[in-house]
């Protein structure tokens, strides 16, 4: 499954303290690049430490580069909020 995929690899990649993947293929069905049996829109929350110094530009290429088999292998669109440790916090307060 390509959304396991997903999550094990951001988590080896990323070590976050908080990572949530959603697969929204069904709200997408009849949309360019769905695909029977979904799999193919997703939707991704992740925290990291690792995202804390770089803009939002440089974070969106540290997850397209992690994730990059699974682009090729039919995930056709990734929907990313990709927060540091701080704007994760203060999102929770």
């Amino acid at each position: 499954m390509l959304k396991t995929r997903i999550e094990t690899k951001l988590q080896k990649a990323f070590s976050p303290l908080y990572l949530k993947v959603e697969d929204d293929s069904h709200h997408h069905v009849g949309h360019a690049g769905h695909r029977s049996g979904g799999e193919s829109h997703f939707s991704v929350i992740i925290a990291s430490s690792v995202f804390g110094d770089l803009s939002r530009v440089q974070r969106h290429q540290k997850i397209y580069a992690c994730l990059n088999e699974e682009l090729k292998d039919g995930v056709h669109a990734l929907c990313l909020k990709v927060l540091s440790p701080e704007e994760w916090a203060a999102l929770n307060e």
